[in-house]
């Protein structure tokens, strides 16, 4: 399994996130983000829809295009899904809080607003959580508020199982909700 330490600038522990690898679907190439994304990015934050189920205290919600660029130009962990077709930025999908004693790891992604609907997030999702798998993770779990209905029906048609709902878990903008789970195992795939 590719891993690779870097230093967290916020607390200064090191921690071990997944090495950065291209991956592919039919209609994405998943490659870093660039300084040229950062518009797209912004536009994201701000998009209302984003806002309403950004999580309370989420510090890029409503970020300005400065913040956007560094955090193309930091390398964050994740993967910018660009169109074959336009070359656009469609959709960003990420792990995080991976835990490497139990092979645990969590996957979030959005769609910029141009590609809404047309099944990028689909796509980059199910490439993701197929390759973590391949990676040796057991278990790519995924949480969506309960009323953002486009992310419930990205889980499903990635693949992800439904696997039932956390109860008031969820604090975004929009109050307080009801949390999803998904995942995807070894066996699903």
């Amino acid at each position: 399994m590719r891993r690779s330490r870097r230093l967290c600038r916020s607390s200064g522990v090191v921690e071990v996130v997944f090495s950065w690898v291209p991956l592919e679907s039919s209609r994405l190439r998943l490659r870093p983000f660039e300084a040229g994304d950062a518009a797209g990015v912004q536009a994201v934050w701000n998009d209302r829809d984003f806002l309403r189920f950004a999580p309370v205290g989420f510090r890029y919600a409503g970020a300005s295009l400065e913040l956007a660029r560094e955090w193309c130009a930091r390398g964050v962990d994740g993967w910018a899904g660009v169109s074959r077709e336009h070359g656009r930025l469609a959709c960003h999908v990420g792990l995080f809080s991976t835990d490497w004693s139990a092979m645990t790891t969590e996957i979030h992604y959005w769609t910029a607003v141009w590609a809404r609907g047309n099944g990028f997030a689909v796509e980059a999702a199910g490439v993701v959580g197929r390759w973590a798998l391949a990676q040796g993770m057991l278990r790519v779990t995924l949480h969506a508020d309960t009323r953002n209905v486009a992310s419930l029906r990205v889980a499903q048609r990635a693949g992800f199982r439904f696997e039932g709902v956390l109860r008031n878990a969820s604090w975004t903008r929009s109050g307080r909700g009801d949390l999803a789970v998904y995942s995807l195992i070894p066996g699903d795939v």
